[in-house]
């Protein structure tokens, strides 16, 4: 079987703009809660796609954190590839895959740091193993 000839149809559900709540955020909790529900492997699981000053763009998987009225929260090292562009480059992507609800969620904007406290009071939660990661 060649790739091209791999593809799934998808038709648990449509998408109609009356049943969308008015609120993004409102909406992508309703989803998230959902993705939760159908027991989602690492519903928060997301590919972060950052450019640099160039405007060459990268893609990585990250771990959602958190959401409210500020936006998606997800933590980095200050230092790293995505930190970086970021620093130069404060336009991003998100999507959410769930395979198993047959959904994406795409979100687009600018980046902003969370305040250090909140940086490093996510950090102190982290395994002390990946806390020495992250140092190293």
């Amino acid at each position: 079987m060649s790739i091209a000839d791999l593809r799934r149809e998808y038709s648990l559900t449509g998408l109609r703009k009356a049943d969308l709540a008015a609120d993004p955020l409102q909406q992508f909790r309703h989803w998230f809660d959902q993705a939760l529900a159908a027991g989602t492997n690492e519903p928060n699981a997301m590919v972060l796609a950052t450019a640099d000053a160039a405007g060459k763009p990268s893609t990585r998987v990250v771990l959602l954190k958190g959401f409210d009225e500020r936006g998606f929260v997800f933590f980095t090292n200050y230092e790293s590839r995505k930190a970086r562009e970021l620093a130069v480059n404060r336009h991003a992507a998100l999507n959410f895959f769930w395979v198993e609800l047959e959904r994406q969620v795409c979100v687009t904007g600018s980046v902003t740091q969370v305040p250090r406290e909140e940086a490093e009071a996510y950090f102190k939660t982290r395994p002390r193993g990946s806390r020495l990661g992250a140092w190293a």
